[in-house]
Order: structure tokens, then C-alpha cells, then sequence
């Protein structure tokens, strides 16, 4: 694995826009560094129902993840030109989607194995007696022989 191939886990929170300004400043003038830009987004359900009271809020909540995700993933367009501001070359910079299918850390650690990643980078939301976030702590417990970036 390469330390110079980065997968920058992003979720639209402001510690993971604190996470794309680090990649931008410590990476951008490295040559030939390739960052994938990620996200995990939740499962869409598919729904055939009859109009009840339920069926209603059921919808709601279907429409709202679609908005979440249609949100995130024009957010992932709007990182990568940042990131290009920052230094990088367009082909540098990639965007990758992955529907949920286990937790978000676990679905994180298999991207980097599949992809090959030696660096991740990711925000960090604290929690109590952790220095890290859950996710971030799980992502770190996870790999070895890959540097992990917590940025708070």
C-alpha cells in the first residue's frame, strides 16, 4: 500500500471539512499522490404502499434520505474543486459512493483494503474518554500498515 494513495473519508460535517483542508495542505504539492474522496450513505428503501398515516411518515423519511445523500454527494463535487484550488490536478482527485452495508467504520476499513489506500484521512467527532470519534477510533483499531488521520 502506497502512502501516497489517500482516501479522504468525507460526511459533510465540519470536521470532515477540516479533514479536506489538511489533505489539500499536506498533500497537494506531493507528486504523484491520488486522493479518492468517500462517503457511505444509507440504504435507500424502495417502497409500494397504500396511502395510511404511517405510509406517509415512512415516505418522509425515504424522502430525507434521498435529500441527505443528494446533499452529500454534491458536496463530494464541491471537495473535489476544492481541492483542486488547493494544487491538485483534476485526475488526481476521484469520488467514490458506497451504499451502507455494515457500519460506516467497518464500510471505510473495506474500502481501503479493496482499494489499496496507505492513508486515510477523516474527521474526528470526540467522545468522551476517547481522544478520537467512534468511527475514527474503530477505523484505527481496524488497520495496520496504513496511516489514519483523525482530524478534530
Amino acid at each position: 500500500m502506497l502512502w501516497t494513495s489517500v482516501l479522504l473519508a468525507y460526511d459533510n460535517s465540519p470536521t470532515a471539512l477540516r479533514a479536506v483542508e489538511y489533505v489539500g495542505q499536506m498533500f497537494s504539492k506531493v507528486e504523484g499522490v491520488k486522493v479518492t474522496v468517500f462517503t457511505v450513505y444509507e440504504k435507500i428503501p424502495e417502497y409500494d404502499m397504500v396511502e395510511t398515516p404511517f405510509t406517509n411518515k415512512v415516505r418522509s423519511n425515504i424522502e430525507a434520505l434521498r435529500r441527505d445523500k443528494a446533499e452529500v454527494t454534491a458536496g463530494l463535487e464541491e471537495v473535489k474543486k476544492h481541492l483542486c484550488r488547493m494544487g491538485f490536478e483534476d485526475s488526481q482527485v476521484t469520488i467514490q459512493t458506497m451504499e451502507r452495508k455494515k457500519s460506516v467504520a467497518k464500510d471505510i476499513v473495506e474500502m481501503v483494503r479493496a482499494g489499496g489506500f496507505g492513508t486515510v484521512v477523516l474527521g474526528s467527532h470526540g467522545q468522551k474518554g476517547s481522544i478520537f470519534g467512534s468511527i475514527a477510533n474503530d477505523v484505527l483499531k481496524s488497520l495496520k500498515d496504513v496511516s489514519v488521520v483523525a482530524v478534530a
